[in-house]
This record gives structure tokens, sequence and C-alpha cells, in this order.
């Protein structure tokens, strides 16, 4: 069976102040916006890439100094990698030269920019390389029209949101299934077989941003629930704060089932226990 990693541990109120200036503040992104907003907060869920937020924080001034254009600081959101990469590019410089000095500071900001205008041309050569790709994929296709042949009640799925630079996808596990690794892996193997030679030539890290249930109701589903690797918890789920980001994450969460449902399967009933 999967565990979650060490490294993820839940939340706390002050964790989610830390998204709330990094998101909002720092990003300049709208609260409204799902996909930036579940992808900034899997690089919070996400304990290996937690302290890269954090710490951007924490140095905000040097950070804002370094990407003045708030255009350029949604490329934080292009891959999961990212912002790591930034950090060892930033302190890589100061551990080789020392201190903050002019020449460093100018430095820095030649490299992150040529960074970030190279993820910038990897994020919209994977968004071209994805628009005729299929949000939901044929196999995971076939397990809601094989869940749709079952009695109200008889049988359930899981579900997987996944988010490749800007192209969402929706994949479908078996209910007993203990194990995310295989669907993950699956969704990678249909990506690559379909861009052929030219999958060598792109980024290809998700953001895995949570999943629940799907189960058989009336005349059609109902998605709801978490995943318990890739939806956040908390250590106080009831302080203010965390109410408002988990209704958040769910609301969000759910809206892009919606979207890529309403897209891919319009004749499908659906549902949502929020």
């Amino acid at each position: 069976m999967e565990h979650r990693q060490a490294s993820d541990s839940p939340l706390t109120a002050e964790d989610i102040e830390v998204f709330n200036r990094f998101y909002v503040d720092f990003l300049g992104k709208r609260l409204d916006d799902p996909m930036s907003f579940l992808k900034a907060g899997t690089l919070l869920r996400r304990g290996d890439l937690r302290e890269f937020l954090r710490e951007t924080m924490v140095l905000r001034v040097m950070f804002e100094k370094t990407i003045p254009n708030v255009r350029q600081r949604d490329l934080l959101l292009s891959f999961p990698g990212v912002l790591p990469n930034l950090h060892s590019i930033m302190f890589g410089l100061s551990q080789t030269y020392g201190g903050e000095s002019p020449t460093v500071q100018v430095m820095k900001c030649e490299q992150v920019e040529k960074h970030l205008d190279g993820t910038e041309m990897f994020r919209l050569d994977v968004d071209k390389a994805m628009e005729d790709f299929p949000s939901l994929p044929p196999d995971d296709r076939e397990s809601l029209r094989r869940l749709m042949q079952t009695r109200p009640g008889e049988a359930t799925l899981r579900f997987l949101l996944v988010i490749l630079a800007d192209h969402l996808f929706l994949v479908l596990l078996p209910s007993q299934t203990t194990e995310t690794t295989p669907a993950l892996g699956r969704l990678r193997r249909l990506i690559e077989t379909q861009l052929a030679e030219k999958a060598d030539e792109l980024i290809l890290e998700f953001f895995t941003v949570g999943g629940g249930y799907v189960r058989r109701a009336g005349d059609g589903v109902v998605f709801g629930g978490s995943n318990p690797l890739f939806d956040p918890t908390y250590v106080n789920p009831e302080a203010p704060a965390v109410k408002v980001f988990q209704q958040r994450w769910q609301e969000h969460k759910l809206n892009l089932v919606k979207r890529i449902l309403a897209a891919e399967m319009p004749e499908l009933i659906v549902a949502f226990d929020r």
C-alpha cells in the first residue's frame, strides 16, 4: 500500500497564511482561478516543495527584485520543479560569489530571467502538443461507461485529477486499488506514446491535485471525497483560515472535474458531493 510521504505533514493555519501571501500578494493570482489555486496548493501540500514556498516568502523582497514582472511569476506554476530550480540558481550564485552585491543581484536577474524564458517555451510547447489530447483518456472513458451499466449503489471508482502545464486529465482507478502509481504511469505512457519522439523534448511533470471517489447514483454518477495521498490534510481542520482553504480546494477540484466531463462526456449526468 502506498503511504503519504513523511514530509507531506498536515498543514497548519500558519501554512495557509503563508500560502495566501504567496498566491495572492506575490503571484498576483485570483482566488477563483481553479487551476492556479490547485497548482500553488500542491506546492504547499507536497512536503518536498513546501519549504521552497515558505523560503520564498521569508525572502520575498529579494524574489520580488529578481522577478519584478508579475506575469513572469506565473511561470512558477508551469511545472512543480520550477520553484526549486530558481532557488538553486539564486542561492548557487550567492554561495559562489558571496554576499548580495549589486553585481550578484544583476547576475541573479539575468539567470532567473533566462530560466523563466526557457520554462515559458517548454510550457507553450507542452500546451501545443496537448491541445488535441483528451482530458479523459480512452481507458478512463470506458471505465465510466462500465460504471453506468451497473445499478446505483453497486459499484464505485476512485479518481485522480492531474494537470500537465495547462492541460487537465481525469484518471480513474478501481475502488479496491490502493496503489495510484500504476494509474499515473499509465497516463505518462499514453502521453509518451502519443507524442512519440517529441516526448523527449518536453517537460512531463505532473501536478496531481487531488482525487476522491465516483459512485453510481440515480441516472448518473456522483463525484466527491478526497485522496489520502494527493489532497491536503490539516492539523486543525476547524481553524477558520483552514476551513476556507479546504472549501476552496474541494470546490476548485470538483469544478475542474465538471469542466472535463462537460467537454468529454456531455451526455453523462453528474452530481457532486461537496
